[in-house]
């Protein structure tokens, strides 16, 4: 075998599981939307038109308003465990970011602009005035 017909095959073998993969991402369907949280089915899913795009909320509990943010890569899932008990407290609300969990994925700089005019659009959509804010870093 010549070094060209071996730097060839190496090149194929190294290539071959990403143009699989690409060829397996373009053949699947888009994974369904859960109707239900599976940590807690009682919690109705919500969306809501921001700008736009299409996000994922939810809203639950009594009292004050009360509004979590996730990390970037995260979605509202991450507050899973305490969600149930603030919400004794609080009325929760909780979103997935343009872009995460289950929200719309825009197709443009995911500035802190972005982010921003989200969670300002989700406020004045839902008509609240004034909430404690809560996240994680």
């Amino acid at each position: 075998m010549s070094n060209m017909t071996v730097i060839i095959s190496l090149i194929i073998i190294a290539l071959a599981p990403i143009i699989l993969s690409l060829i397996v991402n373009m053949l699947r369907s888009a994974p369904e939307t859960p109707a239900t949280l599976h940590w807690s089915p009682n919690i109705p899913v919500r969306y809501i038109n921001i700008k736009g795009l299409r996000l994922r909320y939810i809203e639950t509990g009594e009292g004050p308003p009360l509004l979590l943010l996730h990390t970037i890569r995260t979605q509202l899932d991450i507050y899973q465990k305490i969600i149930p008990e603030l919400s004794q407290h609080f009325t929760v609300y909780a979103l997935d970011y343009p872009g995460h969990g289950y929200s719309a994925i825009p197709k443009t700089a995911y500035s802190p602009a972005l982010f921003i005019d989200a969670v300002d659009g989700f406020l004045q959509a839902l008509d609240i005035q004034a909430a404690t804010v809560a996240g994680t870093s």
